[in-house]
């Protein structure tokens, strides 16, 4: 009979996610473009991936992109502490599917990095999820920490892996004197209410001749969708000219890497010629006026990638399909 209710049971990988779709209801208010201080913006899309309204701005001054208004610190907090999972993922801690991607991603940038890693090294995983990564880089002998300010995914790390995880966000994480070889930042800059303090703080936090992986959505790619960047925990959009001149503002030398997925080097202090990219904002503003759903439908590249994504997800979905089926004959 358990066998017969486990088998009727619909696997979590297969479920639909229903609160990924729906608003979320931030009040928020206006804040100058945290790049360059400039109030001169202009709207780039009003609608979020799932057409709910949500308003993304463009900077003037130097084309960062983000929402207006801006969710406060206490609504930002209260979100990711214990809904952003909730409503993406259906669950508070992570899925079969996050765990699966998580972990081939931890990997793959362990590899990426390599050529910076020595024996040792002290390694920081800023917004670590559940702690995939950390489990990567600590088998391959370096001391790990992380902060993930959900306390769902926090706790699913120290429970699953035994790495105790810093479950709050980055500007109420104490490390006291210790310094670090290597942060990483991987898809999490851009959930941040204040990125360029957050860079200031990493700054901070590493050892004078460490490094910086930085990786977030590229808005600058003219063959995404106009609004699949755009969503409500996604505050801020960085293409790679934003991306570097943050970099540097924050005390980062020029990076080594492809478009938003970059390796900054600590400079001892913040780059005064931060400003690399003068004219950069009034192009980008001709190119969002371009960049529409009804071109992006006609334009035909677009399409090619479709048959590469299906066997992206297929066999995702079918590596999870084998483990729930085994997993209900062992139960039986």
């Amino acid at each position: 009979m358990q066998m017969h209710r486990e088998s009727l049971r619909v696997p979590a990988h297969l479920k639909i996610r229903w609160g990924r779709y729906r608003r979320v209801g931030f009040s928020g208010s206006h804040q100058p473009c945290r790049l360059c201080a400039g109030n001169d913006t202009v709207v780039v899309s009003r609608f979020d991936r799932w057409l709910n309204p949500l308003v993304n701005v463009m900077c003037r001054g130097c084309g960062l992109v983000f929402l207006d208004p801006m969710p406060t610190d206490e609504e930002i907090n209260a979100y990711y502490k214990d809904q952003f999972w909730l409503r993406s993922q259906g669950s508070d801690e992570p899925t079969e599917k996050t765990i699966l991607r998580a972990s081939r991603g931890g990997e793959s940038l362990l590899s990426l990095l390599s050529p910076l890693l020595r024996p040792g090294m002290r390694i920081l995983d800023v917004g670590a999820g559940g702690g995939e990564f950390l489990v990567a880089a600590r088998r391959g002998g370096f001391e790990v920490d992380g902060i993930e300010p959900s306390v769902g995914y926090a706790r699913y790390c120290q429970r699953a892996y035994g790495i105790a995880m810093n479950a709050a966000p980055l500007a109420d994480v104490d490390f006291g004197d210790k310094k670090f070889d290597l942060i990483t930042c991987n898809h999490s800059l851009e959930h941040m209410r204040d990125p360029l303090s957050a860079l200031r703080r990493l700054h901070d936090l590493l050892q004078p001749d460490g490094h910086l992986y930085v990786s977030v959505p590229n808005l600058g790619d003219p063959n995404i969708w106009p609004t699949r960047y755009f969503h409500a925990g996604h505050l801020y959009g960085f293409t790679h000219e934003t991306l570097v001149m943050m970099g540097a503002k924050a005390g980062f030398a020029p990076p080594f890497g492809t478009e938003t997925s970059l390796i900054f080097r600590r400079l001892a202090a913040p780059d005064p010629n931060w400003f690399s990219f003068p004219g950069y904002a009034a192009q980008a503003e001709i190119k969002w006026q371009r960049h529409t759903i009804w071109r992006y439908l006609f334009t035909p590249r677009n399409y090619r990638r479709i048959p590469g994504r299906i066997r992206y997800f297929l066999n995702d979905y079918l590596v999870l399909t084998r483990t729930w089926l085994r997993s209900v004959l062992n139960k039986g």
